[in-house]
């Protein structure tokens, strides 16, 4: 995939830059296109162009065999998104999507800041450190769109990467995150256990993420 690559349905006039990023976030990642549905409806866009931000990075460095080629891409990416504090907007979907429904919530540079999340796992087979810390600030960058505890946000992420179980409720606003969470817990048990992995999106996933978006836990 090359470093400015659009989503697939990029060229399409009958489509908005929004909806042409929600048919890649379903598609790429169902669990957090339904975890996102759950979100307040004034939050939703801003948190689909986030989510699809995570993925279109994570994509990067998986189909990245040079870790200096990596850095390059992720380094266009850094620059884009500061560029968007300026007012500057590529005509590229995602770009577009984020500077007209996560700014002024989250600025490009706190954007930019998902570079270091995955710039870590460049040659790494395994979880970082910098990778879990990134996995909070990418829960904190949702929470400020959520309107949301931040602190319990980042907590909930790291959380997140790990695959490991948290105590006590979420409440409110929070709970799509705490979904997802919930969601790669029980991934972690399920390989621990030696299962298969499931598909996203299952009716078995739908039913936990529901419980964590009604009960908090």
């Amino acid at each position: 995939m090359a470093t400015n690559c659009a989503p697939s349905g990029w060229g399409r006039p009958d489509l908005t830059d929004l909806e042409i990023i929600e048919a890649e976030l379903k598609a790429r990642d169902r669990d957090r296109w339904l975890a996102c549905l759950y979100a307040p409806a004034s939050a939703r866009p801003g948190l689909i162009a986030l989510m699809a931000l995570d993925l279109e990075l994570a994509q990067l460095v998986v189909t990245t065999t040079e870790p200096m080629l990596g850095e390059i891409r992720l380094a266009w990416w850094r620059e884009r998104l500061e560029e968007l504090d300026e007012g500057k907007v590529p005509a590229q979907p995602l770009l577009a999507a984020l500077k007209a429904h996560a700014l002024p919530m989250v600025s490009g540079a706190a954007l930019a800041g998902l570079e270091d999340r995955w710039i870590d796992m460049l040659g790494h087979d395994g979880v970082t450190d910098a990778h879990v810390a990134g996995g909070g600030y990418f829960f904190a960058l949702a929470a400020r769109l959520l309107g949301g505890d931040v602190v319990a946000a980042d907590l909930l992420g790291r959380a997140w990467v790990r695959g490991e179980a948290l105590p006590g409720r979420t409440a409110g606003v929070l709970r799509p995150l705490r979904g997802l969470a919930a969601l790669a817990l029980r991934d972690a048990l399920r390989a621990r256990a030696g299962q298969p992995v499931e598909e996203r999106g299952s009716l078995a996933r739908q039913w936990r993420l529901l419980k964590a978006v009604a009960l908090g836990h």
